[in-house]
């Protein structure tokens, strides 16, 4: 009788592990949108706040910077916390924090106060930005697993498309707060959803503890080291707020690895990077991430400083490479269960490296440039991309247990972030030898790039000179990511009970055989 019923069981617990499988890909979805489309929008209603507020341009750069250093900042920090006290608590926190933090930027009195704001957003973004990928690789087994991303990536690229189009849509309708009051209203709906759906946690069952020093010094090195970058193009690299933010960071990242092998429980395990696999693929996470982000930020300067396209124009054009991410993704999550992570990410990046050569040609072919070369280099970039990110991600949960996923996906978070930041630094002193007076936001930036060295005569070279260093780092991810070799059982992390001075040996897995390494509260 037992043997007869186990069957019928057996597929009613499968349905409901999918059918919750779906309901945390919803939520995961919602808080894609909620937080692309706030940020993304927020560009097209910068200019109404500076207006409203009387903002100075260093007002109006943090706006956007202080968003961006308290997401980074802090990644590391929420993924070890997520492993310890549980990612789906962590997770609905960060979702509140940024919804209470929009309503209070919609209610901001003066432009400081906003900015402090935006800073709160980054740090409730963070959060979740910390646990997606973790919560949804809890949520489905292996083999479903690209799929949910490919959803979720889906999603992105498109916020990166609409989110500049839905932003002037509600700023013309509602002025530059209804940006952050409908963030404020969905973050309500997507708080309430998540509550619902993430089920409690119960705890890990770890008795490690969390490293506070490693966490002070990786938010001095992230921090410190991101300040110096955004300052110092209208500063310069010799002030002295550069000059000391530069020696926190190094100093902190000097000492961190030497605090981090004294520490029985580590911030970041260096088991993390003795595979192969794991730290392949999070190197050519963050040159991708150098390697295409600044690609839309070189073509629009472009556009509109030296073929002197109007912004919507240029915008139209360069919204190809988002249309191009947004299509790829899906296949890729297709292709994903049935094609190596690595066979697939090579492409990927191979295939954006291509996109960027062909916008090099273009460049030399004209000013003008070919119209239908440049749209189809940037559609090409973002196809790559688009086949890089989910099969490389899918690949990098599913060789690390459940309970380091929050602390893995925390490293790639960051250094995605930090490709970010270092990408958009880095093209625009190529591409005008300086970042704007006023950094990025405050500042008019295609005045700025007309006054650099040498003239408008000048600018052609100096853009394509910036696209080629962006090929060859997509060049070096795409070798990265091969070099990742080929399928191999992970080595499983060792057990840290004993004392930092006892040789680590490994300790057996902490899921049975046959099971989808779901943490508890998500099964």
């Amino acid at each position: 009788m037992t043997l007869h019923n186990t069957a019928p069981k057996a597929q009613a617990d499968g349905a409901a592990s999918v059918r919750h499988g779906r309901r945390v890909l919803s939520v995961t979805s919602l808080t894609a949108l909620l937080t692309g489309l706030n940020t993304s929008g927020l560009d097209v209603a910068l200019p109404g706040i500076v207006r409203h507020f009387d903002a100075s341009a260093a007002q109006a750069s943090w706006m956007i910077l202080g968003y961006l250093l308290a997401g980074t900042v802090l990644l590391l920090v929420w993924g070890r916390l997520a492993d310890l006290f549980g990612r789906c608590r962590l997770y609905v926190a960060g979702v509140a924090v940024f919804t209470l933090a929009s309503v209070g930027c919609a209610l901001a009195p003066d432009a400081w106060w906003l900015v402090l704001g935006r800073i709160l957003q980054g740090v409730g973004a963070s959060a979740v930005i910390a646990n997606t990928t973790a919560l949804l690789a809890d949520a489905f087994p292996p083999e479903r697993l690209p799929r949910a991303l490919g959803v979720n990536a889906t999603l992105i690229s498109a916020t990166q498309a609409a989110g500049p189009l839905l932003g002037g849509v509600l700023t013309k309708l509602q002025g530059w707060s209804g940006i952050f009051w409908t963030s404020g209203a969905a973050g309500l709906v997507a708080c309430g959803w998540a509550v619902h759906v993430l089920r409690p946690d119960r705890g890990s069952g770890s008795s490690e503890k969390f490293d506070v020093a490693g966490a002070l010094l990786s938010v001095l090195f992230l921090g410190g080291g991101a300040l110096a970058l955004t300052e110092s193009g209208s500063r310069g690299w010799t002030s002295g707020p550069v000059l000391l933010s530069a020696a926190v960071s190094v100093s902190a990242l000097l000492v961190f690895p030497l605090v981090q092998r004294r520490q029985r429980h580590p911030l970041v395990d260096p088991w993390l990077f003795r595979d192969r696999r794991r730290a392949m693929a999070l190197l050519a996470a963050f040159l991708t991430a150098m390697s295409y982000f600044s690609v839309v930020l070189v073509m629009s300067l472009y556009l509109q400083t030296v073929e002197r396209l109007d912004a919507l124009t240029a915008g139209f054009q360069v919204m190809l490479m988002a249309v191009g991410a947004m299509l790829a993704s899906p296949v890729a999550g297709r292709l994903a269960t049935r094609r190596p992570a690595r066979l697939l990410s090579s492409a990927g990046t191979a295939t954006s490296a291509l996109g960027i050569a062909l916008l090099v040609l273009a460049l030399s072919l004209g000013p003008p440039a070919p119209t239908g070369l440049v749209g189809l280099g940037l559609f090409l970039t973002g196809v790559g991309a688009g086949l890089f990110g989910v099969p490389n991600t899918g690949e990098l949960m599913s060789l690390v247990p459940a309970h380091r996923r929050g602390i893995a996906n925390g490293v790639r978070s960051m250094l995605q972030n930090a490709g970010y930041l270092i990408s958009s630094v880095l093209a625009l002193a190529l591409v005008a030898g300086h970042v704007p007076s006023g950094g990025p936001a405050g500042g008019d930036v295609r005045s700025s790039v007309l006054a650099a060295p040498g003239g408008p005569d000048a600018l052609v070279g100096q853009h394509r000179t910036a696209l080629l260093v962006l090929l060859c780092l997509c060049l070096a991810a795409t070798a990265s990511s091969l070099l990742r070799g080929g399928a191999q059982r992970p080595v499983p992390p060792p057990d840290r009970t004993t004392a930092p001075s006892a040789p680590h040996l490994p300790a057996p897995p902490r899921t049975a055989p046959g099971s989808s390494g779901r943490t508890k509260g998500t099964e």
